[in-house]
């Protein structure tokens, strides 16, 4: 009997500590499940509020040149140094990146709930700079001009044949000299000397800086002359070529193999291997802009209305290859329209502004349909939409990189930031700007060259004439006895130097400064 009891309660006891193992391992089992739970949700930035919400916070990655700087969030200073990435709370938060030897950098910015914020482009400059001369270029220039990759400069003395290509690549700066007396029209001899007597009107490089496209006028008639760098002889004038008169002409690639050409409103491709121009791709286009084989563009066209012709505005977009081009808008011919697109990030962004409003489309370019009605439109979003401006655009660029869109009217601007969306508009007191580098803007107003970035902000005055006029002069060079000349500054693509050009006496002189370690 004895025995049975203690069988039995053995028994017992087996199932208690079981079901004490199986509930054991269940809550293991849940609390792995909540860890994990946990830090998915954490890695996908969700966080507990004070007032016990579950809310997502944003991402924001923090670069700088030059690296190293340390981060002040909201007024304290956090461990990680750039390049870094965190995340942050939504709301508005001030970042400040300083570095020992360097002036600093400050931005408000406002994080919102899943968000990604890039700072991609901070920028310190090295205080207690010195600048050097680099070389005298001449008393008067017809031609400066900056390569898009920041690695050259392109100058010629006015009525000279001869061009200087100026390499900045490296530290040791090299010049190669390029006879354009064969290449430019209106050269002719004067007093016994071979001189240029027309005026150089436009110039546009292509990406690896092996080619310039140059629009030339000489008694009061226009050419457009693809130049090559690499061997003048191999230059093209385009007019003289096709014996066409063209208004606009844009690069596709950036070998300068193709061209989009506009004659008597009529869009062609020229291809420049082969020196053949295509049939009419589009008509009565009256300008348009260009990104690789992609147009976007503005044309007019006659409809009938009650027994009337009305005359309109056209916006649309070809894809090369195709039969024709797509609509996007139309509106009254008394609309002031202006078209630019980009390529960021492998999305086209279609930049239409109408008077004072602008629209920006981003996503894929439709394809061509004989209906309109079989237009596939659903690749297009909305990235700003009929967004009202303080301005009524006479002139639309894109930067560099392709991340900002800039419309501009005398001293008014409007930029566009093509990652986030935002727009940013200010009055300049110079009418002349130009990038710096890929995101940060300069300009010279009263003798002083200043430095901004896009969105306005982070503005320093990095040379002047006139320390006695600066609060801090410690970033500032001084030129006492020399002009600042409003001609592109640059900074190389290394980060290492400033370039630009100051007036000694009566000569235009090349300077630099180094503006890091």
């Amino acid at each position: 009997m004895v025995d049975n009891l203690d069988f039995d309660e053995r028994e017992r006891k087996r199932r208690r500590q079981f079901i004490k193992v199986v509930i054991a391992e269940i809550g293991m089992v849940l609390a792995i499940i909540a860890v994990v739970i946990v830090a998915t949700l954490s890695a996908m930035g969700f966080f507990v509020s004070s007032n016990g919400t579950i809310e997502q916070s944003g991402l924001i990655q923090i670069h700088s040149m030059p690296t190293g700087a340390s981060i002040e969030l909201d007024g304290s200073t956090i461990f990680p140094r750039t390049n870094t990435s965190r995340t942050l709370t939504p709301g508005e938060h001030t970042i400040k990146l300083s570095k020992d030897g360097y002036d600093t950098w400050k931005k408000t910015i406002k994080m919102y709930a899943g968000m990604l914020i890039r700072l991609y482009y901070p920028r310190l400059f090295l205080l207690n700079r010195e600048a050097e001369t680099v070389m005298k270029l001449g008393e008067s220039l017809e031609l400066y001009s900056t390569s898009k990759d920041y690695n050259n400069i392109l100058y010629a003395v006015t009525d000279s044949t001869e061009w200087v290509l100026v390499d900045i690549r490296n530290d040791d700066v090299r010049t190669i000299k390029l006879d354009m007396s064969g290449v430019l029209p209106g050269v002719e001899k004067v007093a016994g000397k071979v001189q240029f007597q027309g005026s150089i009107d436009e110039i546009k490089w292509t990406k690896n800086s092996d080619y310039v496209l140059v629009r030339t006028t000489f008694d009061s008639k226009s050419e457009w002359i693809l130049v090559s760098l690499k061997d003048v002889k191999q230059s093209l004038n385009l007019t003289r070529t096709f014996g066409l008169e063209f208004s606009q002409v844009e690069l596709i690639d950036g070998m300068a193999n193709q061209l989009f050409v506009l004659e008597n409103q009529k869009l062609r491709k020229i291809n420049t291997n082969d020196r053949t121009i295509s049939r009419v791709l589009l008509s009565d286009v009256q300008n348009f802009a260009c990104e690789s084989t992609n147009v976007i563009y503005v044309a007019t066209k006659l409809e009938n209305e009650n027994d009337s012709e009305k005359k309109l505005k056209i916006i649309g977009v070809y894809r090369d290859g195709e039969r024709g081009g797509t609509t996007l808008a139309r509106m009254s011919s008394d609309n002031v329209v202006r078209v630019s697109i980009s390529k960021y990030y492998d999305d086209n962004y279609l930049g239409i502004f109408v008077n004072d409003e602008v629209t920006v489309y981003y996503g894929a370019i439709p394809s061509y349909r004989e209906k309109m009605g079989e237009t596939d439109f659903s690749g297009l979003k909305v990235l700003v939409e009929k967004t009202k401006l303080s301005l009524i655009p006479d002139k639309i660029e894109v930067s560099s990189e392709s991340e900002y869109m800039v419309a501009r009217h005398d001293r008014q601007f409007a930029v566009i930031d093509l990652d986030m969306g935002d727009i940013y508009e200010y009055k300049s007191e110079s009418a002349k700007l130009h990038w710096l580098d890929t995101s940060m803007m300069s300009a010279v107003v009263d003798g002083e060259l200043i430095v901004w970035d896009f969105d306005n902000t982070n503005q320093r005055v990095l040379v002047t004439s006139n320390r006695d006029s600066m609060e801090n002069a410690d970033p500032v060079t001084t030129f006492s006895n020399a002009k600042l000349m409003n001609y592109e500054p640059v900074i190389t693509m290394n980060n290492k130097w400033i370039y630009y050009t100051v007036k000694s006496g009566n000569e235009t002189v090349l300077v630099r400064e180094k503006i890091r370690d």
